[in-house]
């Protein structure tokens, strides 16, 4: 058995619920979940109805990086 955060950190993905739980608290990488959901539902109505949404072929939303208690400060050497 590895302790974390002693000797390993563990980092998820998505920040969901779960990770935000008082037994859990894990390090994660977030992203905005509603303004992607936005953009996807803008998105998908627009080509439903026959037009484009935006020029833009690919958004780039920035992650994150929200820490918790499975990591800790990086050793100094």
């Amino acid at each position: 058995m590895v302790p974390v955060p002693d000797e390993i950190s563990v980092v998820g993905f998505d920040d969901s619920h779960l990770a935000r739980l008082a037994h859990v608290q894990l390090t994660t990488v977030g992203q905005e979940a509603r303004r992607l959901a936005r953009r996807a539902v803008s998105r998908a109505v627009a080509r439903l109805e026959g037009g484009a949404a935006d020029d833009e072929r690919e958004v780039v939303v920035t992650p994150h990086l929200v820490i918790r208690s499975t990591t800790r400060a990086p050793c100094r050497s």
